[in-house]
């Protein structure tokens, strides 16, 4: 099974290669507990994404920002695989989602 980090380097390679603007955030005290593992702008949107691979699911945590992101107006999601993230990417660039 594939790790979480390495689904989140593949993800942030596509990112770049769209020219999408991102910020990779570490687990530093700094950025928060549960803190999304990715956060983009893409067509003007805030989007976060909380990487994890099979049956893992979001701690409390990331739920709570979760939360606070999409009470804001912001996008969070939670994809799964390589796949999953690159739709998910298609569609707010198309702003199917908002």
């Amino acid at each position: 099974m594939a790790r979480e980090s390495t689904l989140q380097t593949k993800c942030i390679q596509h990112l770049k290669r769209l020219r999408i603007y991102n910020i990779n955030i570490y687990g530093a005290g700094r950025s928060g507990k549960g803190a999304p593992d990715v956060i983009a702008c893409i067509n003007g949107r805030f989007v976060a994404f909380e990487f994890k691979i099979g049956s893992n699911d979001m701690q409390s945590d990331q739920v709570i920002h979760k939360r606070r992101i999409t009470e804001n107006g912001g996008l969070h999601f939670v994809p799964r695989t390589l796949e999953e993230f690159v739709q998910i990417v298609e569609e707010v660039r198309a702003d199917e989602l908002g």
